[in-house]
């Protein structure tokens, strides 16, 4: 078992010690980003009894990222490791804030509100400082490999981080899972700590910022092995990524009956599928048909979760988000590593900041799901939001041959 291990770890890129660093940090800090968007559903749903609110704070949780393709202007312009420093810093001020709150009693829906925006600002500037930083810390050749394991470790993290965050509840409460965000905080800064002497790329100094931010869309719209994978990203989030924050704590609660336990127990499946996905993609020298395995886990994700929405069996249910799980790592792993890979490194940082921007998506997305799962209920809510995700993917199957092709 330890020498198959060995040999994927000396193939791959994590054998250079900045990067090795990078991604022991990035799963660090995303992990404490997406398991507190678990708990703020959770303890919103609590504070408020409110499916409407709950789509509200989560949407708050990522309304900021709509400014994210200026922040990779300054990702291409900028030292990179101390952006990330700044960025964790914040991050774990704003939980320890949050943890303050909760332990003195005078947390309210309001805070909420205004920590969870500037979470959504930090993340805007996090994600495609962590993601464009790859090329510099990685010879040519590993490239690829470190753009694959990179996402791999952003993508489990999507999904085993909500996890983390639905099992903390029933097991250290509302101020213990906080506690243990802030510590993940700490631990990702102090990682950061260590990434000394890294050569980054040049940047390109002889144009505006707003210049810098046009040629970024410009680039993006030109290159279709850019703006395909963003469009689906774009569709994803906004009717299929919604599950895990505005239904799935509803289902827990009002129609498997499961409570905090079984809603910790849901997003660890999730969490298992996306771990099995990322254990074979980072074994593997080169993924090939990188188009073809983006469309076929596009239409496998929400037609599981369109059979989860049809399920009233718990167990029933927790095989479905495992397998929703297996999809959805595909998915954003395959949409990463295309755009990066067909990237130029001048571009990188405006680029994975527009990749980032797609995700605003997803706050209207929980927004309209928080409305939809009031108005109608969370099963026929959930049901129509999946199959005309599984509708769009299958028209984008049958009238973009090229895009299976991208490699």
């Amino acid at each position: 078992m330890v020498g198959p291990l060995v040999q994927v770890f000396q193939r791959s890129a994590l054998r250079h010690r900045s990067f090795r660093m990078l991604w022991i940090a990035t799963l660090l800090s995303s992990t404490a980003r997406w398991a507190d968007l678990v708990v703020v559903g959770w303890l919103t749903l609590e504070l408020t009894d409110s499916a409407l609110m709950v789509g509200i704070v989560t949407a708050c949780k990522m309304a900021g990222i709509v400014l994210s393709p200026l922040m990779g202007v300054a990702v291409d312009r900028m030292d990179r490791r101390k952006l990330l420093m700044l960025a964790s810093m914040v991050s774990g001020l704003n939980s320890a804030l949050m943890l303050a709150l909760l332990l003195t009693g005078q947390l309210t829906v309001t805070y909420l509100v205004t920590i969870s925006l500037v979470s959504s600002l930090i993340w805007a500037l996090d994600n495609p400082t962590r993601q464009a930083f790859v090329p510099d810390l990685v010879e040519p050749e590993d490239l690829n490999n470190a753009i694959a394991t990179n996402s791999v470790a952003t993508e489990i993290t999507v999904i085993a981080g909500p996890a983390l965050g639905g099992l903390l509840i029933p097991i250290f409460g509302m101020s213990g899972a906080y506690c243990l965000i802030t510590i993940i905080y700490c631990l990702d800064l102090l990682v950061l700590f260590q990434l000394k002497g890294v050569k980054q790329s040049a940047p390109q100094l002889h144009e505006s910022p707003i210049q810098s931010l046009l040629n970024g869309f410009r680039y993006a719209w030109g290159n279709h092995a850019v703006l395909f994978p963003l469009l689906i990203a774009l569709m994803l989030n906004l009717l299929v990524a919604p599950y895990r924050y505005s239904f799935l704590p509803l289902f827990a609660r009002y129609i498997l009956d499961a409570g905090p336990e079984g809603y910790g127990f849901l997003t660890s499946m999730a969490g298992c599928g996306a771990l099995v996905t990322g254990l074979w993609m980072v074994s593997q020298k080169r993924i090939g048909r990188r188009g073809h395995l983006l469309l076929l886990g596009g239409l496998l994700w929400p037609a599981t979760l369109f059979l989860f929405s049809l399920s009233t069996s718990y167990y029933l249910s927790l095989i479905l988000v495992f397998l929703a799980g297996l999809a959805q790592a595909i998915c954003w792993t395959m949409i990463a590593t295309l755009i990066l890979s067909n990237t130029a490194q001048s571009m990188r940082g405006r680029v994975m900041g527009l990749r980032t921007g797609v995700v605003i998506s997803l706050p209207f997305g929980n927004l309209l799901a928080g409305a939809a799962a009031q108005s109608w209920g969370p099963s026929i809510a959930m049901g129509a939001y999946t199959a005309t995700a599984v509708l769009l993917m299958t028209l984008i199957f049958i009238l973009a041959p090229k895009l299976r092709k991208l490699e």
